[in-house]
């Protein structure tokens, strides 16, 4: 190409020689990013509340798993935890096993239950505590009354939280599929079932 093609090239703004570009392709794309941006906040907000929500879970699971430990060992109470102290004490290793991310307000039950073969609340028997480890209600499977052994209970211990997103996720998915409604919280629940199988 001689010097005089290539000038009169750059004239005419062919791209990709250094020309300013037609004013119709500047245009074209502004309206290509305003059409991508949303899909890439979209994704970008989802990666980071998914990341964040897994972090609660691990921590709900890792804190069921210590409560349904200390039941299973504590089975209806021994000469140092009497059957009285045991939920209590259920209720406390839950507590200190929720750590960070978890906020301990957010708790809105902990459920302590005798579960079935196939690990589910058996009706009737549970007992509930908010998160100051009072009782909800009444006591539907107390302490004194769980059984023992290699034929006894099955103990299950639940959280359930209320998690509350760390981005405008929420927000922003209301506005773009309106009239579905945003979220402001999102209801989790982890649990863990074990023998009662108590040692001497």
């Amino acid at each position: 190409m001689t010097r005089r093609a290539l000038r009169a090239e750059l004239r005419r703004g062919r791209p990709g020689l250094g020309g300013p570009g037609r004013p119709g392709q500047r245009g074209q794309s502004i309206v290509e990013f305003t059409l991508i941006l949303p899909v890439f906040l979209l994704v970008l907000l989802g990666m980071l509340e998914y990341g964040s929500a897994y972090d609660h879970r691990t921590a709900m699971a890792y804190a069921v798993r210590e409560g349904a430990r200390v039941g299973a060992s504590l089975g209806s109470g021994n000469a140092n935890t009497p059957a009285s102290q045991v939920d209590a004490t259920i209720v406390a290793a839950v507590q200190r096993g929720l750590t960070n991310p978890i906020l301990i307000d957010n708790i809105t039950s902990i459920d302590i239950y005798q579960a079935d073969s196939a690990g589910k609340p058996i009706a009737g028997k549970m007992d509930s505590y908010d998160k100051d480890g009072n009782l909800i209600g009444t006591a539907g499977w107390p302490a004194a009354s769980r059984v023992t052994g290699l034929n006894g209970d099955s103990i299950g211990v639940r959280v359930r939280y209320d998690f509350h997103p760390v981005t405008p996720l929420g927000t922003f998915m209301g506005l773009m599929f309106s009239p579905i409604p945003g979220y402001a919280t999102i209801p989790m629940s982890d649990s863990s079932v074990m023998h009662l199988e108590p040692t001497p």
